[in-house]
C-alpha cells in the first residue's frame, strides 16, 4: 500500500488544489491528515478516486479513521511483511520551480543512506543536549534531520507555521541549538523589528539551503547570530545532500579575505558522494572549467516514478545530472553558477542570473531579487530584474539599473527593473523564478 501524508509540519499556507494529481499518479491508497485540515481534504475527496483510507490525527470526521485507534489496535501485532532495502520507501514530488513536478521514487536503502550521510557529515556533532527546531515543513529537508537527531538522543520541536517572531520565541524559550532554514527565512528574521532583543545564544548550527545566499547576507547573519551557519546543496533526485560548506569554513571565509571566495561555494562533496563537472559532450571537465554538475554514489534515487525516459535523460554511466551549472576548484570546492534552464541568452552570450543576483544583494535597500531574460527583438533576450525592498526601505527601478551599471560588465547589466512588494515563492520558501519569468513571455509561442 502506498501512503501519502497530506500535511506534515508547518504546511498551513498551502495550495490544496495541487494535491490530487500526485496522489493519483503515485497510486496512494491512504491519506494521513491532521484533523485541522479535514475541511480542506473533504472538499477534495471526490477528486481522489484511488484513495481508500483517510486517516485523521486528532478528532476524526465521520469519513476518516482515527489514527490513535489504528495505532492501539496494531501495537502488539507483528509486522505482516519483511522490509528490504530495495523496497519502495516514498515518492517525493519536485517543487516544480523549473517545470511540471515529477515523482522522485526513493527506496528503503535511499533513506538509510540519507541517515548515514547526516550522521557522518552534517550532524556528526549532535548530542543528547541538543534541541532541533523544525521551522520548515517536515516534507522539506527538515524531515531528513529527524532520525539522525533521534539517534543522538536530541530533543525536537516543531514550529507549526514559520513566522520570524515565533521562530525567535521558540529559540529563546526552548534553548534551540539547531535549525534548518532557507535564506528568505533568515532574512525575515534579521529584518524583524526588535529582533536584537531575543536571546539566540543557544544556537550553534543553522543549516541553510534551497537557494543561494549572497555573501553580504552571510556576513550580516554572522554579525547577529555568530558563527552558526552551515550550507547544504542537494536535491531529492540525489537525496538529500550532495555537498556542504561547514561552520568552520564559513567562519574562516568571513574572517580571512583570502578565503572570502568560499562564501560563494556550496562546499565539498559529502564523504560518500562523488561530484564531477561535464561538458556538452558528456566528458568530465578539469578543475576550474564550468559545466553541468553530476553526482554518483549510493545516494541516487531509484528514478522518476513511471517516467523511464526522464530518468534516462539524467543518467550517464555511474553519473546522474543535476540540471545545475557550476565548477570545481583545485581544492574540491563546488561553485554553483545557475540552473541550466535559467541561463539568459542575450546577443548570443550566455548570462547566468546568479552572477547578477550576487551583486544585487549588496544593495543596502534590497531584500530579494531575481534576474530573468525578457523578450528583445534586437538581442533575443535582455536582462530584467524584479526586486523587493527591505521593510521600511524604498527602491526605484531606474536607480537600481544605474546602480548595477556601475558594478557589472556590459553583457550582464540589467536593461530594466521592476519593484514589487514580494516575490512569489514555493511552499518551501524558494523563489519561483519560472513564475516571475513567464509573466514577460505570455502569449508567445517560444520562451527563448
Amino acid at each position: 500500500m502506498q501512503f501519502c501524508t497530506g500535511a506534515t509540519g508547518p504546511t498551513r499556507r498551502f495550495l490544496w488544489s495541487i494535491i490530487p494529481p500526485p496522489l493519483t499518479h503515485c497510486g496512494a491508497r491512504a491519506l494521513i491528515l491532521g484533523a485541522e485540515f479535514a475541511d480542506h481534504v473533504d472538499a477534495l475527496r471526490d477528486r481522489l478516486p484511488k484513495v481508500e483510507f483517510f486517516i485523521a490525527v486528532g478528532e476524526a470526521p465521520a469519513w476518516a479513521l482515527p489514527y490513535d485507534d489504528l495505532i492501539r489496535r496494531q501495537a502488539a501485532a507483528p509486522a505482516p511483511w519483511a522490509v528490504e532495502q530495495h523496497h519502495p520507501h516514498s515518492v517525493y514530488y519536485t517543487s516544480g520551480t523549473t517545470g511540471r513536478p515529477k515523482g522522485v521514487l526513493l527506496s528503503q536503502g535511499n533513506w538509510l543512506v540519507v541517515v548515514r550521510n547526516h550522521l557522518v557529515d552534517t550532524f556528526r556533532h549532535a548530542g543528547e543536549t541538543d534541541v532541533l527546531l523544525h521551522a520548515t515543513p517536515l516534507s522539506f529537508a527538515s524531515g531528513c534531520a529527524v532520525i539522525p537527531h533521534l539517534v543522538h538522543g536530541a530533543s525536537q520541536r516543531i514550529l507549526e507555521q514559520f513566522d520570524a517572531r515565533r521562530a525567535y520565541e521558540a529559540i529563546e524559550r526552548d534553548r534551540v541549538t539547531t535549525t534548518i532554514l532557507v535564506p528568505t527565512m533568515i532574512q525575515m528574521m534579521l529584518d524583524l523589528p526588535g529582533s536584537e532583543s531575543f536571546d539566540t545564544g543557544s544556537l550553534h548550527t543553522v543549516l541553510y539551503g534551497g537557494a543561494p545566499m549572497a555573501a553580504e547576507r552571510i556576513r550580516e547573519t554572522f554579525e547577529r547570530w555568530g558563527p552558526v551557519l552551515m550550507q547544504g546543496y542537494g536535491q531529492w533526485e540525489a537525496p538529500q545532500l550532495i555537498s556542504r560548506l561547514g561552520r568552520r569554513e564559513h567562519a574562516e571565509a568571513v574572517a580571512d579575505p583570502a578565503k572570502a571566495h568560499l562564501l560563494a561555494s556550496a562546499g565539498r562533496p559529502l564523504s560518500f558522494v562523488r561530484v564531477g563537472i561535464v561538458g556538452d559532450d558528456g566528458e568530465l571537465q578539469p578543475a576550474g572549467t564550468e559545466g553541468e554538475i553530476v553526482t554518483a554514489g549510493d545516494h541516487l534515487m531509484v528514478g522518476y516514478l513511471d517516467n523511464e525516459d526522464a530518468t534516462e535523460e539524467l543518467r550517464e554511466g555511474p553519473w546522474q545530472r543535476t540540471g545545475d551549472i557550476g565548477k570545481l576548484d583545485e581544492d574540491g570546492y563546488l561553485y554553483l553558477t545557475d540552473r541550466k534552464k535559467d541561463v539568459i541568452v542575450t546577443g548570443g552570450n550566455n548570462v547566468y542570473p546568479r552572477d547578477i543576483e550576487d551583486v544585487l544583494y549588496r544593495h543596502p535597500d534590497l531584500l530579494e531579487a531575481v534576474a530573468v531574460g525578457v523578450p528583445s527583438k534586437q538581442w533575443g533576450e535582455t536582462v530584467h530584474v524584479v526586486a523587493a525592498p527591505r521593510r521600511g526601505r524604498e527602491l526605484d527601478g531606474e536607480a537600481l539599473v544605474e546602480w548595477c551599471r556601475e558594478r557589472l560588465p556590459p553583457d550582464k547589466r540589467p536593461r530594466s527593473a521592476s519593484i514589487v512588494d514580494s516575490l512569489p515563492k514555493s511552499g518551501y520558501g524558494k523563489i519561483l523564478r519560472r513564475e516571475v519569468r513567464q509573466e514577460f513571455w505570455r502569449g508567445r509561442d517560444r520562451r527563448i
